[in-house]
């Protein structure tokens, strides 16, 4: 992981490489989200809500762009922080063919110093797109949330 210094807030920030097409990349973020992310996926044509225990996160895909999502709604229930941090945030996905696969970049816009959740979700981020994701397009076993 990374900070993203494009902007003046450091936003979380990773990059993975997989053994996969960039096609097969794609399909996985939008269309297997309940393999790697959280089984509890409620995925629309115009964006998806993920649950996580009792908390969730609905984004919406860009008109103009469908690998910007736009965090249109949020409880994340964690520790005592604002449950509502994440609306208003931004997943941008940057998909690069390589020779040997692709590599997938991922910015949450909005995920920085300003969220009390900051190492939290960053640590969660690791966990369900830096290890299992990766592991989802590398013929590993993905880890998504089950519960």
């Amino acid at each position: 992981m990374s900070l993203d210094t494009q902007n003046t807030q450091a936003n979380y920030r990773a990059t993975i490489s997989v053994p996969s097409a960039p096609t097969a990349a794609r399909a996985a973020i939008f269309d297997d989200i309940h393999l790697w992310w959280t089984r509890r996926a409620e995925r629309t044509p115009n964006g998806v809500t993920v649950r996580f225990n009792n908390s969730h996160a609905s984004f919406a895909f860009d008109a103009q762009d469908a690998l910007i999502w736009h965090c249109t709604d949020a409880h994340m229930i964690i520790n005592d922080y604002d449950p509502t941090e994440w609306t208003g945030t931004q997943l941008h996905w940057h998909i690069t063919p390589t020779k040997s696969g692709c590599d997938i970049t991922l910015v949450h816009q909005g995920l920085n110093a300003s969220l009390a959740c900051l190492d939290v979700c960053s640590r969660g981020w690791q966990h369900f797109f830096e290890h299992s994701l990766r592991n989802h397009l590398s013929g590993g076993t993905p880890a998504p949330e089950t519960r």
